[in-house]
C-alpha cells in the first residue's frame, strides 16, 4: 500500500544519472531507479545531472512519463567524445591525401622481397590495430559514458554552489557516473552516496579492456568506495561481496536498497483480474526483454514442447510469448520452427515499457530467465511483483535471484538443467489454469515497494 513520501528534511540532492528519460529501451532499468527514488521523496530539492536525451519523448521507451516526475530540476550536459573527433580528423586527412599513388604490383623477380615486406607490414598492422584498440578503450573508459566524465564533473561542481546541494547521489552502471560523483565530492567536500545497481568488479558480463585498464578499474572502484560516506547495494549478495573485499571499511557504510516497483507506474494499467479467462485451452507464459547469450530460454521451450505432447488429449496447450530481441548462439526460428508454426512460441519485437507491462499483466504466468549471477537480480522481477502475477523463475538456486526467490517464496524455481521437472510442472499448471484467477499475490511483495525503499535513502541523507 502506498504511504506518504519519504522526508528529506529540507536537504537538496544532486542525482548523477547517465540514464534518465527520455531513454531507449537499454537504459530503462537505470533510468527507472532514479525516477522511482525521485518520485517518492519530499521536503527537499532533487536535481538530476544527465546527458541530453538521445531519443525524442515520442520514441522514448518511457514515453508514459511526463517530466518532471516530482518537480526535479534536470541539468543536461553534452559528452566530449574525443575518439569521434579523432575519427573525423582522420577522415579529413584521408580525403586530403587522395592523390597518393597506389604502390606498384610486385614482379616475379621480387616476390621474395615482397613476401618479407608484406610479413613486416602485417606485424605493423597488428601493432597498429592494438594501439588503435587501446586508444578506443581509453577514450571510452571505464565504459561508454567515459566521454561524459569531464564535462559532467565541471557542470556538477557549478551546480553544487548554484543550487546549494547538500548530498551527491551517484548511480552506476555506467561506472563513469560513480567517478563523476567521486570527483565532485572530492572537489566540493559534499558527502557522496555511491549507488551500485550492479557489481563493477566481479561482474559476469564484464568485457575486458586489457589488463592495464582492468586493474585501473579496480583501483577506481576502491577509491570510490573508500571515499563515499555511504555505499548502497541493490542485493544482499552484492553487499556481502563488498564487505568481504573491503574489510577495512566500516560495515555500517554499506546498506541495501533493492530494486523494486513504484505504484505510480501501474496506475493506468488495465490489470486483468482473471487472466486469459476467454481462452482456458491455452496457458500463456510471457517474458518481455532481451534474451541473449547465457540468458537462454531453451530449457523452457523444450519443456513446453514435452508438456504440449502430453496435453494433446486434454485439449490444452502451453504458449510462450517473447516480447523483445533474441540473440542466442543458435537460430531460435530454425530450432523451434514447429513451435512457431503451431503457436506455442510467439516472437514479438520490442515495445515501450508501459506496453510491456500491460501485455505481461494479460498473461497467466510471467517468466524470469537469469543465469547464475552471484549478485544480480533482474529488474523485471519487481515489475512482476507490481502487477501481482505468478512467476516462473528459470535460474540456479545458488545465484542471487535463486536465493532471493527461495528466501521470500516468490514463485516457482527451476535450474537450466531441470527440463523434465519443469515439463511436469507446466502440465500441472495447464490443468489447473483456473487457479491463476485466484492468485493472492506474494507475502513479501510490500518489501519491494519504492515507497518503503525511498525511506532508506531519506534516512541516510538525514544522517549526512
Amino acid at each position: 500500500m502506498k504511504t506518504s513520501k519519504a522526508d528529506l528534511k529540507g536537504k537538496n540532492i544532486l542525482f548523477i544519472a547517465y540514464f534518465y528519460p527520455p531513454i531507449s529501451s537499454t537504459g530503462v532499468p537505470g533510468a527507472m531507479r532514479s525516477v522511482k527514488f525521485i518520485r517518492n521523496l519530499s521536503n527537499g530539492e532533487c536535481h538530476v545531472l544527465t546527458p541530453p536525451p538521445a531519443v525524442t519523448q515520442e520514441n522514448s521507451a518511457l514515453n508514459h512519463l511526463v517530466l518532471p516526475v516530482n518537480n526535479e530540476k534536470i541539468h543536461s550536459v553534452e559528452s566530449w567524445d574525443i575518439f569521434r573527433t579523432l575519427l573525423s580528423l582522420r577522415t579529413k586527412l584521408k580525403n586530403a591525401s587522395n592523390n597518393k599513388k597506389a604502390p606498384p604490383t610486385p614482379s616475379s623477380d621480387n616476390q621474395q622481397t615482397f613476401k618479407a615486406t608484406n610479413s613486416s607490414h602485417q606485424v605493423e598492422t597488428s601493432r597498429f590495430q592494438q594501439l588503435k584498440d587501446f586508444i578506443y578503450n581509453l577514450c571510452y573508459f571505464p565504459d561508454q559514458a567515459g566521454p561524459w566524465i569531464l564535462p559532467a564533473y565541471l557542470k556538477g561542481k557549478k551546480l553544487i554552489k548554484e543550487q546549494s546541494i547538500d548530498v551527491i547521489f551517484a548511480t552506476g552502471s555506467p561506472w563513469s557516473g560513480l567517478l563523476i560523483g567521486y570527483l565532485i565530492s572530492k572537489a566540493t567536500g559534499k558527502p557522496l552516496i555511491a549507488d551500485f545497481r550492479d557489481p563493477w568488479m566481479n561482474n559476469p558480463f564484464h568485457q575486458s579492456k586489457g589488463p592495464f585498464l582492468d586493474s585501473w578499474s579496480a583501483r577506481l572502484e576502491k577509491k570510490v568506495v573508500e571515499h563515499a560516506t555511504a555505499i548502497s547495494l541493490n542485493t544482499e549478495p552484492l553487499q556481502e561481496d563488498f564487505l568481504e573485499r573491503y574489510p577495512h571499511i566500516p560495515p555500517h557504510n554499506f546498506f541495501v536498497m533493492p530494486n523494486g516497483f513504484d505504484s505510480a507506474d501501474f496506475s493506468e494499467l488495465k490489470l486483468e483480474l482473471k487472466p486469459n479467462t476467454q481462452n482456458l485451452s491455452t496457458l500463456t507464459l510471457c517474458h518481455a526483454g532481451f534474451l541473449y547469450g547465457v540468458r537462454d530460454p531453451a530449457v523452457l521451450l523444450n519443456a513446453i514442447r514435452i508438456a504440449n505432447k502430453a496435453l494433446v488429449t486434454q485439449s490444452k496447450q502451453i504458449c510462450f510469448r517473447q516480447i523483445g530481441d533474441v540473440q542466442l548462439a543458435y537460430d531460435i526460428n530454425e530450432r523451434y520452427a514447429e513451435m512457431l508454426t503451431d503457436g506455442s512460441l510467439i516472437l514479438e519485437s520490442s515495445r515501450p515499457y508501459q506496453e510491456c507491462l500491460q501485455e505481461l499483466s494479460n498473461a497467466d504466468w510471467v517468466v524470469n530467465v537469469q543465469p547464475a549471477t552471484k549478485s544480480q537480480v533482474p529488474s523485471k522481477l519487481y515489475d512482476y511483483l507490481a502487477i501481482n502475477k505468478p512467476i516462473l523463475n528459470i535460474t540456479p538456486e545458488d545465484g542471487a535471484l535463486g536465493k532471493l526467490v527461495t528466501k521470500h517464496k516468490i514463485g516457482k524455481l527451476f535450474g537450466f538443467e531441470d527440463e523434465k521437472a519443469l515439463a511436469d510442472t507446466l502440465i500441472e499448471m495447464a490443468l489447473k489454469q483456473e487457479e491463476c484467477s485466484e492468485f493472492p499475490g506474494y507475502e513479501a511483495r510490500s518489501q519491494f515497494d519504492y515507497a518503503q525503499i525511498a525511506e532508506h535513502l531519506a534516512q541516510r541523507v538525514a544522517q549526512l
